[in-house]
């Protein structure tokens, strides 16, 4: 078979720098997990809210992480967490959270986030309310215009129900992408690789959420959580032409879920997102 000199001349320098990218560790390395700077004043707020936080797995990571950082701040028993089980009474300041819906059917988790607050929670109203779709809700193939604005609508229409609760608003999480010379020749010849679309998919979903609740105070973005450094750099990859936010892969074991360092850079992050949330003086999260 013979090729073009052309195609020759693009393929040997990626490959040679491919080679080099293999025995390196690709610029990414697990640094000190920083602690949420949280002030007493903070602390104290927190402890005395009640959150309720709806999700699939990665947000059973998060709420490890939130676990590990409060062991490290020395302040293990700052608030209960506890996971809904059907029957159990509903305790009140407390990190209270539960799996809702089915995943890759995110209509059926903003459902049942409908009907856990309206029938489950009963009259113990949380202080503030989150639903988070996990990464597999969002694929290749998904209208991400038509997901966001049910998505919109059904948040709005909650907040109308509920006005005692602060509804926040979420991000969908990332994964990472496929980063192996496989991966990275199929990119260098113009193919495409598995699961490309599908994070950026991901990507634009989580722009259009932005755009809508960004100004509101009350986005909990994970997706940017989980595509920054400690150090507040973002961490993007260049893929289809553009340039695409990613899961940090030191946060991640399995290139979709958080592992321990991981859980706790994101935990860390949404405490201190709520706590600048339950701030003293606020009128946020049921300040009277």
């Amino acid at each position: 078979m013979r090729y073009g000199k052309s195609l020759i001349a693009r393929i040997l320098p990626g490959v040679f720098l491919l080679a080099l990218a293999a025995c390196g560790d690709d610029g990414v390395k697990q640094e000190a997990v920083p602690l949420p700077q949280l002030s007493p004043e903070q602390v104290r707020a927190l402890a005395g809210r009640t959150f309720y936080f709806a999700h699939q797995s990665v947000g059973y990571n998060i709420i490890e992480g939130v676990e590990k950082v409060l062991a490290r701040m020395g302040m293990p028993g700052l608030f209960t967490v506890r996971e809904l089980k059907p029957g159990e009474p509903v305790p009140r300041a407390s990190l209270l959270h539960s799996t809702i819906g089915s995943n890759g059917d995110p209509a059926s988790k903003m459902e049942e986030f409908q009907s856990f607050l309206e029938e489950r929670l009963g009259d113990s109203r949380p202080d503030l309310a989150m639903l988070k779709f996990c990464y597999v809700d969002i694929g290749r193939e998904t209208d991400v215009s038509a997901l966001a604005g049910e998505y919109t609508d059904t948040m709005s229409r909650l907040q109308a129900e509920f006005p005692q609760t602060v509804f926040l608003y979420s991000t969908v999480p990332l994964r990472v992408f496929d980063n192996s010379i496989k991966a990275r020749l199929k990119r260098l010849l113009g193919m495409e690789v598995w699961g490309d679309r599908a994070n950026i998919k991901r990507n634009e979903y989580n722009e259009m959420i932005r755009s809508r609740f960004s100004a509101s105070g009350h986005l909990a973005d994970v997706a940017d959580w989980e595509s920054r450094f400690p150090d507040g750099r973002e961490y993007r990859v260049k893929v289809l032409g553009g340039e695409y936010a990613a899961l940090v892969p030191a946060y991640t074991d399995d290139g979709k879920h958080l592992n321990a360092y991981g859980q706790q850079v994101v935990a860390g992050r949404l405490l201190m997102f709520l706590a600048g949330l339950v701030q003293p003086g606020s009128d946020e999260a049921g300040n009277d």
